[in-house]
């Protein structure tokens, strides 16, 4: 069985994906500046250092490294590391592939919020926006081709992820269980979205079926108000709030309030016509499993 080396594998995504890959009998083995474990490989990428072993044996990356888009305000500090745990630190992965003589494949997260704002339902091969997100994305992407004169390359534009033990759903859930759900802004903007475990088997998929390219990783879209009454009824809690105003989200959030006031539509027709099959793709029954069974 191959080889796979996870960066970023000590993150929500990362915990579930190697959870499935060693079930499945990859070997695995992650990235991590605190290396306490085995299967674990000390690095450094802002220092530009690492631990040398098992590298030899690694024949899959895969790349979820990147600051937290949505944990702190956009300031120019703050954007200058959001950019440079992508970018510098996929050079840095890439400077490394001579220590790494068997690597065959190479998949790299990337972000969906990579397009014009706009009512378009965006393919793949639609343009770049010009917006900080959207040019996060190219540059991160860009990097990430390096790879493609040494293995074959895959980058998977990851919508917002939908897990009972982390991430988004946390943060939306507090006001929704005190009976303050409502819609943000028009709540007309489309919210595309994955659950963890349609993400971690979609990362499986492009292992097992080699496949190359960029892709959509998005089980469906939503409205802003759909999910949110929704993401109410799945907790039992009323959904009769007035919206909250695009200011007050503005005022909050600064630049980061785009993360919620607009919406990106996207179709993830290319990645199922792979013969992938989301087993997660509408709303209410994603997050009445999620929040009522315990699934995840």
């Amino acid at each position: 069985m191959k080889t796979v080396l996870i960066a970023g594998g000590s993150g929500l995504i990362g915990k579930k994906l190697n959870q499935i890959l060693s079930k499945k009998g990859y070997k695995v083995y992650t990235l991590t500046r605190n290396a306490k474990h085995r299967g674990q490989i000390y690095w450094n990428p802002a220092q530009q250092t690492i631990e040398g072993k098992h590298l030899d044996k690694v024949n899959i990356i895969i790349n979820l490294t990147g600051e937290n888009i949505g944990e702190k305000r956009w300031t120019s500090e703050r954007k200058k590391a959001l950019q440079e745990s992508r970018s510098k630190t996929t050079q840095f992965l890439h400077s490394l592939v001579a220590n790494i003589p068997n690597l065959e494949y190479y998949i790299s997260a990337s972000g969906i919020n990579c397009y014009e704002q706009d009512k378009k339902i965006h393919v793949e091969s639609d343009p770049y926006g010009t917006d900080f997100l959207a040019k996060l994305v190219k540059e991160w992407e860009a990097v990430s081709d390096l790879f493609q004169s040494n293995c074959k390359v895959a980058k998977l534009r990851i919508s917002m992820v939908l897990s009972k033990r982390g991430g988004a759903l946390d943060k939306m859930l507090l006001p929704v269980k005190l009976g303050l759900g409502s819609p943000i802004g028009t709540g007309t903007q489309m919210m595309p979205w994955i659950h963890i475990e349609d993400l971690c088997n979609l990362f499986v998929h492009a292992i097992e079926n080699q496949i190359t390219g960029t892709f959509n990783a998005v089980a469906n879209c939503d409205t802003n108000h759909d999910f949110m009454k929704a993401l109410a009824k799945a907790v039992n809690r009323p959904f009769f709030m007035p919206k909250v105003p695009a200011f007050l989200i503005k005022l909050m959030l600064g630049e980061m309030s785009v993360l919620v006031l607009d919406g990106t539509n996207a179709s993830n027709e290319k990645i199922k016509n792979t013969g992938f099959v989301f087993q997660h793709d509408n709303i209410e029954t994603t997050l009445a499993s999620l929040l009522k069974n315990g699934k995840d």
